[in-house]
């Protein structure tokens, strides 16, 4: 009987039960998510971003015939990593062979051959040509060098079509497009928030600025083939010997990079740049043509195509100087890093600017003067800002790494689209 006393409390238990499951059945409406995002949230977001704008972005050159599977890695490693500390020098390359490029495309042109693509030009520039002369080893010859040849007929036109080109490429049009979906989608959030006036991380605004640098690159390299494997063998009837004495004086000094040399000039060969040999290809000729360079086809033309995303990408920074800091030394120190960064490029422009108008930056100029590497004076004038601008740089990042460590509170709310966007 003791036991019948507890069954109004197991009753009235059931019955509780049964109202609370039956409550969690009642139908609701329209549910916003939580008003908040995490710090891991901000970095993943950003650095998949950036992840994925530098992989697509770079259009690395052919590789050479021994280079393995971690060289080429090494090789993509070291860009992405150049990519993501210095954007605008990665651009600068690209914006080099664009122009350089185009030259090809003019030159090929006055001879005739209509055919001769941008395609063509910057498959030449990469190495896609694969010379093999009779007297000596294999080697790539520019776009330059492949019209040297063609205009003194010693070689017919690559009958290689852009489409085949584009067959060898690996151009993946989804990675492309996720890439650009993924920047459009974190500029969106940035230009929300300041709408909103909801705090931006300096990871977020500096992501943003790197995007500006990316699509420029895209923007010059948009006909390069991406990831080519192997080159397009041409097969030389004449002799190296034969071509170098039927060139005369032009082509008396020794070569650096391969036998053509004299085609573009000393200033053209990687030997310009006194520390290109500690990062550059030993073997001579040239196996494959160095990613980084320059063809030297510098103009105010140019300069100012490369100053617009240039400036983008400091003026970007500048949106920081009243964010909030964990402390004030490092708001200070952040202000400071991004003028410094400004006037450093600008004076970068200037010089440059100088050197084509004053003292005959370009082609015949420096061939006279005996190429690039006798101008110690005037290199100073782009070896000192370029090591200072690569410190502020450094600065920069620190900075953005360190300032995780403290937001404001604005920095964690999620933008309310539905507050945006119109409706009915």
């Amino acid at each position: 009987m003791a036991n019948l006393t507890y069954i109004p409390t197991l009753l009235a238990s059931v019955q509780s039960y049964n109202a609370s499951k039956n409550g969690d059945r009642v139908m609701k409406g329209w549910v916003d998510s939580p008003n908040q995002r995490g710090t891991i949230d901000i970095i993943w977001s950003c650095i998949t971003t950036l992840a994925i704008c530098c992989w697509v972005m770079l259009h690395l050159n052919v590789p050479a015939k021994n280079d393995n599977l971690w060289t080429l890695f090494l090789r993509r490693a070291r860009w992405l990593m150049l990519a993501l500390l210095s954007p605008e020098l990665v651009m600068l390359f690209a914006c080099g062979q664009w122009a350089s490029a185009q030259r090809s495309v003019a030159d090929m042109h006055s001879l005739g051959y209509q055919n001769w693509t941008m395609i063509h030009a910057f498959y030449a520039d990469m190495g896609g040509f694969l010379l093999h002369p009779p007297d000596c080893k294999s080697f790539p010859i520019t776009a330059k060098q492949v019209h040297y040849l063609v205009q003194q007929r010693y070689l017919p036109v690559p009958k290689i079509t852009g489409k085949e080109i584009w067959d060898k490429s690996k151009a993946d049009m989804f990675a492309k497009t996720v890439a650009g979906f993924q920047a459009a989608w974190l500029v969106a959030q940035v230009i929300a928030r300041g709408i909103k006036h909801l705090s931006v991380t300096l990871l977020e605004l500096s992501t943003v600025a790197l995007i500006t640098c990316t699509g420029a690159a895209l923007f010059f390299w948009f006909n390069k083939p991406l990831n080519v494997e192997t080159p397009t063998n041409l097969k030389l009837e004449f002799s190296v010997a034969e071509i170098l004495v039927r060139a005369g004086d032009t082509a008396e000094a020794p070569f650096h990079d391969t036998p053509l040399d004299f085609v573009e000039g000393n200033l053209y060969t990687s030997g310009q740049m006194p520390f290109a040999s500690c990062w550059g290809v030993q073997e001579r000729p040239l196996p494959r043509i160095p990613n980084d360079r320059d063809s030297r086809l510098h103009s105010l033309r140019i300069i100012l195509i490369v100053a617009v995303p240039t400036a983008s990408f400091s003026l970007l920074h500048l949106i920081g100087w009243n964010f909030d800091f964990p402390t004030r030394e490092e708001q200070m120190m952040w202000r400071w890093t991004c003028i410094s960064m400004g006037i450093i490029l600008g004076i970068g422009c200037f010089a440059e600017a100088i050197s084509i108008v004053w003292d005959g930056y370009t082609t015949s100029a420096l061939t006279n003067l005996g190429g690039y590497k006798l101008r110690w004076p005037s290199n100073l004038l782009f070896f000192i800002p370029g090591f200072l601008y690569m410190s502020a740089r450094l600065i920069v990042i620190v900075e953005i790494v360190i300032s995780l460590r403290l937001l404001p509170p604005g920095c964690f709310e999620v933008v309310q689209w539905s507050q945006l966007l119109p409706h009915f």
